[in-house]
């Protein structure tokens, strides 16, 4: 029996929301549709899902106030943020409450699908791997808790994840910023901003002894990171 993947739209324009239904359930994927957040978490409630396609604009709840909600329950559950908000400060503030990705309106129905099915075939890494080993410190993918050198036990965002598994998978090499740009948050290379920077500063407090002498961690000056585990 082929299992479909399910897939929750919490969009309130009604006319985006049957065309991105129409087009996901071609794909074969099976498609849950609610025009609020407060629907949407009760969907969660009750059934199981795959992927949260989630607006920001919504009546009521927001949709950053709604993943903050979902992040504290389930620290992986796939969420791709579908917006208008397309400034920088609002893909980093969506990136920091827990998002997997962030598609502004309006967008190309191929690269929606195509970040779609990226997104699920992260969420297969994350059900493959069990854990990542740093040093003294542990990533649980299951859980999304890295363990430290002293034990003490913390929650990490599926984009600090990404970070983490990107820069193991690539021991071997220096890792730019503008790589990491596209390839973990999927933003323009070119672009300037202090991002990678700042999520780097906040993996080194979980995995590095003394985050301002990194160990692990290393600033490749002029060129970007490596992680020397």
């Amino acid at each position: 029996m082929i299992i479909k993947w399910r897939i929750l739209v919490v969009e309130d324009d009604q006319a985006l929301a049957l065309g991105l239904r129409i087009n996901l359930e071609a794909e074969g994927y099976e498609v849950i549709h609610v025009t609020t957040a407060e629907e949407g978490i009760s969907v969660l409630e009750n059934s199981s899902i795959d992927l949260i396609v989630l607006d920001i604009m919504l009546p009521g709840m927001d949709g950053i106030e709604t993943l903050e909600v979902i992040r504290k329950d389930d620290p992986k559950l796939p969420v791709l943020i579908l917006t208008a908000r397309s400034a920088l400060e609002d893909k980093v503030e969506g990136f920091k409450a827990g998002a997997d990705d962030y598609l502004t309106k309006p967008f190309h129905l191929e690269e929606f699908l195509l970040r779609v099915r990226r997104i699920l075939s992260r969420y297969e890494w994350y059900k493959a791997e069990d854990t990542l080993s740093i040093g003294e410190t542990t990533l649980d993918f299951n859980t999304l808790e890295i363990t430290n050198h002293t034990g003490e036990i913390s929650r990490i965002t599926p984009h600090e994840a990404n970070l983490i598994q990107y820069l193991a998978n690539h021991q071997d090499r220096i890792v730019t910023r503008g790589e990491l740009l596209k390839n973990v948050w999927g933003l323009d290379p070119d672009i300037e901003t202090r991002t990678v920077d700042t999520f780097i500063s906040r993996i080194r407090r979980y995995i590095e002894k003394d985050p301002a002498r990194p160990e692990y961690i290393i600033s490749i000056r002029g060129k970007g990171y490596r992680l020397v585990s």
